[in-house]
């Protein structure tokens, strides 16, 4: 009904602008105008997006799609359900015109829904990248998981399309959204499926179109001459029968008649020949032997046709065309960008100017120390090899899109990409700026008997080779074209890196079979190989993929180690950035050993005093913390920040995030007053070299605002107003992240801490209990961002005297498995320490002592191991435990003492 709702409205205002127009002779009437005013203020659509645009030669099932609107429209409960989401099943051969058929009735309907949007079915990285698209358009967090969530509780009526569901590994129903809102249509060739449908009739089975659509379908894309003649119409018959009356056969088939590649009449002489051609090759090799291609046979003979027919025009744009189709095959088919081919040529040019002064003269930088003959020679040859690596002779890419030294010819561009466009090969979508293909094209390119595997091979390495180009390196990828670019990505990297294994595969497969001792089958990760993995890894943890980036960054970086070794600048950074993703991974025990190499080697290769040796001086001080070696992280961040200050000065980069660093070891040390004074510094300063809104800054400004608190849940001191603080962290993150972005979340649980700390223990409790949810589904149920989250609410139950609540919280969250893989291997990780004396104080005030003193013991155990080297027991964190534990015995051995004191309480 709530659908029925807004489509009346929209309907209603339609007629009311009809009637205005009829009403008045003058175009430019008072009425006239108020009327068509009032009916763009009250458009429902504000969101359409669906797979391809809908062809202008759309032709037939008419009355299948006025039967649809009246399945999906009809108000009365479907399938005699009550609460039942709306979804409807189209399903049958590929090429048959589902995908299209869907988009018509998107298209028609646009004005009855208030989104339209679609997810690409074909694999499990699809469905992630698309969805992850709709996400953004929620204003949540980019995946999969966060976009269902939204438009399972969108309050507007939304269609989707779930495209090409024929993925046998996934389960069509893990696709759709929870609940019974919104509308959702299903194309896919399995029939089974079709039970999914709840509307109607429940499916419509699709395999060819009606003699009369097929005819008239190929006549007008073929640009015949209407009125059409008997002579047409009888060899539109012919034609269209011969191919099955398959909806992408026949519109193949009006491509290559209209651009002249062969006529109605000699067009199934021609099409024979080609299936035999097909059939003969496919009888000498084995690549293409499954079912599907025998059964979409139709689709690839028609297609091969205007392929041959383009490969023998003898043109620049035609050459250029053959080149990039042939590449595209190997990126994913749907959602090409246009700027992603122009940055594969500007992006190079950029990055190359970026590194001249540094290869210009390497050894001016590389080192303050004394250096060997050998030493010198190995990093003369390392800048030789990158010199070299920007030579693009031998570098795999269409001509098009190769440089060259010269002006880009982006017009040469446009004019290959308009010559498939207007052979339907591929399909431009304007609302987004991009192309796609009809997945059994984007197959068929690949797959073609005539595609040999070395050149599948040589293609798909110029798939990875553009897309690797169009990347620029820290710190260029901060600029605007890289950042719009990064998302988008993540499908066509999916696509070519799994296109790349299955071809080396076939490659060693076919070696083995000959026998040949003399041959290899080790495929080599060479230079071309690191640096295009170093680039894909910087894609993926941009986007939150932790675990892909980390598998090219390990190979990267023992690539680069094994040949440069860290005596290297590039070596110790591929070290130090796979020690980064471990640490988001909360892996911090990997992370800091590989940040312990790396420092190592830049005091023996450049020195104590050099910048890059104190920069990860700093890092590995930090690390420590996390590892509860508070000792000796203390020394190393405030070591780095001494000598940092005379060798870069007070108010480089580098020192004040280490001043920063500092601050929050100092906070967890009870220093609060010098806590604070670190984080001021490090705020001022940094908001003078980046502003007071980069990110940078505002993790300043959280951390002081944080220092603002006592471990006790207290506000120390006025000013700075922690909550001012936090309302512009809170505030920027919401409008730069999105709602439910890591960053944005760790800022909803810190303003949470300060609205408790100033009473406000309800609403605190309500912010944590929205966000907490997101982040178990985004970052884990481990990950300490999720625990903390769970041990803050926990604290805002006990501060409300709900102690049960807060005690199944605690008991869960303080498991030790959840922390291995953070905890040190001789002590506990520090968090863990903080929630069992959440736990303790909730017991006690409870009233549940015996239950306090237990954890207690535990704790005490745990405490002895913080501060590194066995210096525990004299943190001042133990000697609160110390007093507390005494309390407790004094209440154990009394009866009817009240236990709800609050004194003496610590809270993180």
């Amino acid at each position: 009904m709530e659908l029925w709702g807004f489509k009346l409205k929209h309907q209603v205002a339609a007629i009311n602008a009809r009637i205005c127009l009829h009403s008045n002779d003058e175009a430019k009437s008072p009425s006239s105008s108020t009327a068509a005013g009032i009916a763009s203020e009250i458009e429902l659509n504000k969101h359409f997006s669906i797979p391809r645009a809908v062809s202008s030669m759309f032709t037939g099932r008419a009355s299948l799609l006025d039967d649809l609107r009246s399945y999906i429209f009809d108000s009365s409960t479907p399938l005699g359900k009550d609460h039942t989401q709306k979804r409807f099943v189209i399903y049958g051969l590929g090429g048959s015109g589902k995908t299209e058929f869907c988009c018509k009735f998107a298209q028609d309907n646009r004005q009855s829904f208030w989104g339209v949007f679609w997810i690409n079915a074909s694999s499990r990285q699809s469905v992630q990248h698309t969805y992850s698209t709709i996400a953004q358009v929620g204003g949540v967090e980019p995946n999969e998981r966060a976009a269902k969530d939204w438009l399972a509780n969108l309050d507007r009526p939304w269609l989707l399309l779930v495209d090409n569901a024929d993925d046998q590994h996934t389960s069509l129903e893990e696709l759709f959204p929870q609940g019974d809102r919104g509308v959702i249509l299903v194309t896919t060739r399995n029939p089974l499926n079709r039970v999914h449908g709840t509307v109607g009739v429940g499916s419509y089975h699709f395999e060819r179109l009606g003699e009369a659509e097929a005819n008239d379908l190929l006549l007008r894309v073929a640009c015949e001459p209407m009125p059409w003649s008997t002579t047409a119409r009888d060899l539109a018959m012919k034609i269209t029968s011969h191919l099955g009356f398959l909806a992408l056969a026949v519109l193949q088939a009006g491509k290559a008649i209209a651009k002249r590649i062969c006529t109605l009449s000699n067009y199934i002489e021609i099409y024979d020949r080609s299936w035999s051609r097909i059939r003969r090759l496919r009888r000498r090799s084995d690549q293409i032997g499954s079912r599907e291609m025998t059964v979409n046979m139709n689709v690839y003979s028609s297609y091969e046709i205007i392929f041959r027919g383009l490969e023998a025009t003898d043109s620049v744009t035609t050459r250029d065309a053959v080149q990039l189709i042939k590449m595209f095959s190997f990126l994913s088919w749907e959602s090409l960008r246009i700027d992603v081919l122009t940055a594969s040529v500007e992006h190079p040019r950029r990055q190359a100017k970026e590194d001249q002064a540094v290869a210009a003269n390497p050894s001016t930088t590389a080192s303050v120390k004394p250096q060997s003959w050998k030493q010198l020679a190995k990093e003369w040859i390392t800048w030789a090899v990158i010199a070299f690596q920007r030579d693009q002779t031998d570098l795999v890419l269409p001509e098009v899109l190769r440089d060259n030294n010269q002006d880009f010819d982006e017009d040469r561009l446009m004019d290959a990409l308009d010559q498939l466009n207007q052979l339907s090969l591929i399909y431009y979508q304007d609302a987004t700026g991009s192309y796609s293909m009809h997945p059994l094209i984007h197959t068929w390119v690949r797959e073609r008997p005539q595609m040999s595997t070395s050149e599948q091979c040589l293609w798909c390495q110029a798939a990875i080779t553009t897309l690797a180009r169009s990347i620029l390196l820290p710190p260029l990828d901060s600029i605007e074209s890289a950042e719009a670019l990064r998302r988008h990505l993540i499908p066509h990297i999916n696509y070519a890196l799994r296109y790349q294994k299955n071809t080396s595969q076939a490659i060693t497969q076919n070696l083995k079979a000959r026998k040949s001792s003399w041959l290899t089958t080790k495929s080599e990760f060479g230079k071309n190989q690191a640096i295009e993995s170093a680039k894909f890894s910087l894609i993926y943890v941009k986007n939150g993929y932790f675990n892909e980036a980390e598998d090219l960054q390990v190979k990267t970086r023992d690539f680069v180690c094994s040949r440069l070794g860290l005596e290297h600048v590039m070596a110790r950074r591929s070290t130090l950035f796979l020690a980064g993703t471990y640490g988001l991974q909360m892996r911090n025990n990997k992370a800091a050993k590989l940040q312990e190499q790396v420092f190592d080697a830049c005091k023996t290769y450049l020195g104590s005093d050099h910048p890059e040796t104190l920069k990860v001086m700093g890092t590995l001080g930090a690390s420590r913390r996390f590892q509860g070696r508070f000792r000796e992280g203390r020394y190393l961040l405030e070591r780095a920040i001494e000598r940092m200050t005379k060798v870069l000065g007070p108010d480089h980069e580098d020192a004040l995030q280490a001043r920063d660093d500092l601050g929050r070891l100092l906070w967890m040390c009870l220093e609060y007053s010098a806590a604070r004074e670190h984080h001021a510094k490090a705020v001022d300063g940094l908001t003078k070299i980046f502003g007071p809104l980069h990110e940078k800054t505002l993790i300043a400004k959280e951390n002081l605002a944080m220092a603002c608190l006592s471990f006790t849940g207290e506000i120390l001191i006025d000013e700075p107003d922690a909550h001012s603080l936090m309302v512009e962290v809170l505030e920027e993150r919401r409008q730069k992240f999105g709602k439910e972005h890591p960053w944005t979340l760790y800022a909803i649980l810190n303003f949470a801490r300060v609205k408790s700390a100033l009473g406000a223990h309800k609403e605190a409790e309500n912010l944590v209990r929205m966000a907490v949810p997101i982040a178990r589904r985004d970052l884990g149920e481990d990950h300490y961002g999720t625990l903390a989250g769970r041990a803050q609410l926990a604290q805002f139950l006990v501060r409300q005297s709900r102690f049960a609540e807060a005690e199944d919280i605690l008991n869960d969250v303080i498991q030790q498995e959840r922390f291995a893989s953070s905890a040190r291997e001789d002590g506990e990780h520090p968090d863990r320490i903080a929630y069992l004396w959440f736990l303790i104080n909730c017991y006690q005030k409870h009233g549940m002592v015996d239950d306090a003193l237990r954890i207690s013991d535990e704790l005490l155990e745990a405490v002895s191991t913080i501060g590194g080297q066995g210096l525990g027991l004299l943190h001042p964190f133990a000697k609160q435990l110390q007093a507390r534990r005494e309390e407790l015995k004094g209440l154990q051995t009394l009866s009817g003492i009240d236990t709800t004191s609050d004194k003496g309480m610590i809270a993180v």
